[in-house]
C-alpha cells in the first residue's frame, strides 16, 4: 500500500479528524430532521367547524372537510382553514355617519347667520335614511349573518365579500322599505294597537308581528336573490345569507315626538284601566245589591206562599171529604169553628134572628 493512503496517514486518525466526521455526522442528521419537519409541514388536523383549501403552485387543488389533512409541504402546496358550510359568520353593517345634522331628520342648534343648508347638501348627508312606502323615514342598523358556499370562489374575492355585501344590502333595503310601512320596522304608533295587555290577543297586533318577522325573511330572499343574480353572470361571491337583524331607528325630532305619543297613550292606558277597574267594583256592588233585593224578595214570597197555603190547607181538606150528601155538614161544621175562633176575640156579642118580625135598632160607632 503506497505511503499516501488515508489507513497511514496520521493526520487522518488523530482527534481532530474524528471532530470532523461528528460534525459532518451531526450536520446530516440536522438536515435530515429539517427534512422531514418540511415534509410534514402540511400534515395537519381540520377541525370540526372548520374546512380546508388546498392550493397547489398557487391553485386551488381540493377543498377538505373536518378531519385528518395531508398535503405536500410549502410551496408546492399551501393550506389555508375556512369556516364549515354550516358555521354563520357575522358582519355588522352600520349606517352611514356623516356628522351632519339637518332640520329635516336630526336634531339641529340654531345656525349662525353665515350657515346655510343647500337641498343638496341635505339630501347627500341625509343619505343614511330611507324612505318608507307612507311618507316616513328610517335608518336601518343590520347584522348580517352568512355561510362560505363555494370556498374556491370566495377565496378569490375575499378582500370585497364584506364591501359587496354592504352594498347588496343597502341596495336592497332601499326597494324592500320604499315597499313597507313603518310600522313594519317598529312600534310607531302604540294609540292604534292599545295597552301591552291587550295586544297579547289583538289580531292587529298579531299581524303587526307577523310583517315585522316577514320582512327580515324578505331581505334576506331578495340579498340571496342579487347574490345568485352575480353569480349567474360569473361574478360569484360564494356566500349566501341566512340571517339578518335589524334595528329601526328614528330620526331624533321623530323619535322625540313618537316618545310624547308613546307617553301618552301609556297614560291614557292607565287612565283607562283605573276607569275600568272602578267600573268593575261599581259593578259588582250594584250586582251585591240587585242579589241582596233578590234573595229579600224571594223569601217574602215564599213566606207569602207558605202563609196562603196554611190557610187554604182546611178549604182544600174539605173540598177533598166534600160530596151532595154531606156539603151542608162541612159547611155547618166549619162556619161553627170559625165563628167560635171569632167570638173568643170579641168582649160582647148581641144575636139577631134574621128570620123574626122584630126590628132591632143597634148603636154604631160613636162619631
Amino acid at each position: 500500500m503506497s505511503q499516501g493512503s488515508p489507513e497511514k496517514d496520521p493526520a487522518l486518525r488523530g482527534p481532530l479528524a474524528g471532530s470532523v466526521r461528528l460534525g459532518f455526522l451531526m450536520l446530516y442528521a440536522m438536515v435530515f430532521l429539517l427534512a422531514v419537519g418540511w415534509v410534514t409541514t402540511n400534515l395537519r388536523q381540520v377541525p370540526p367547524d372548520s374546512r380546508a383549501v388546498v392550493f397547489r403552485f398557487g391553485r386551488v387543488n381540493r377543498v377538505q372537510e373536518a378531519g385528518l389533512l395531508l398535503a405536500w409541504p410549502t410551496p408546492i402546496e399551501q393550506v389555508r382553514l375556512l369556516p364549515a358550510s354550516d358555521r354563520q359568520i357575522e358582519y355588522h353593517v352600520q349606517a352611514q355617519q356623516t356628522g351632519f345634522q339637518s332640520d329635516e331628520t336630526d336634531m339641529q342648534l340654531e345656525p349662525n347667520d353665515d350657515v346655510i343648508h343647500l337641498q343638496g347638501e341635505r339630501d347627500l348627508n341625509n343619505s343614511a335614511y330611507l324612505m318608507t312606502g307612507d311618507g316616513n323615514v328610517v335608518s336601518l342598523n343590520a347584522t348580517l349573518f352568512f355561510t362560505i358556499i363555494d370556498p374556491t370562489a370566495y377565496l378569490l374575492v375575499e378582500d370585497h365579500v364584506r364591501p359587496a355585501l354592504q352594498r347588496i344590502f343597502l341596495a336592497t333595503a332601499v326597494s324592500l322599505t320604499a315597499s313597507r310601512k313603518l310600522d313594519d320596522f317598529l312600534v310607531a304608533q302604540p294609540d292604534q294597537t292599545g295597552s301591552a295587555a291587550a295586544d297579547a290577543g289583538n289580531p292587529n297586533t298579531l299581524a303587526l308581528a307577523a310583517r315585522r318577522q316577514a320582512l327580515r325573511s324578505d331581505l334576506v330572499a331578495a340579498m340571496n336573490a342579487r347574490l345568485n343574480k352575480l353569480r349567474l353572470a360569473g361574478e360569484d361571491l360564494g356566500v349566501g345569507i341566512s340571517r339578518v337583524d335589524l334595528v329601526a331607528l328614528l330620526p331624533p325630532v321623530a323619535k322625540t315626538a313618537f316618545d310624547a305619543v308613546l307617553t301618552a297613550a301609556q297614560i291614557a292606558d292607565q287612565e283607562a284601566a283605573a276607569a275600568r277597574t272602578d267600573a268593575a267594583q261599581m259593578t259588582q256592588e250594584a250586582d251585591q245589591q240587585r242579589d241582596a233585593v233578590l234573595a229579600a224578595a224571594s223569601a217574602a214570597a215564599d213566606e207569602r206562599i207558605r202563609t196562603a197555603m196554611s190557610q187554604t190547607d182546611p178549604v182544600d181538606a174539605l173540598e177533598a171529604q166534600e160530596t151532595a150528601a154531606n156539603r151542608d155538614t162541612l159547611l155547618t161544621h166549619a162556619y161553627q169553628d170559625q165563628i167560635a175562633i171569632i167570638l173568643q176575640h170579641a168582649g160582647e156579642v148581641t144575636a139577631v134572628d134574621m128570620r123574626g118580625g122584630k126590628q132591632l135598632v143597634l148603636p154604631g160607632p160613636m162619631p
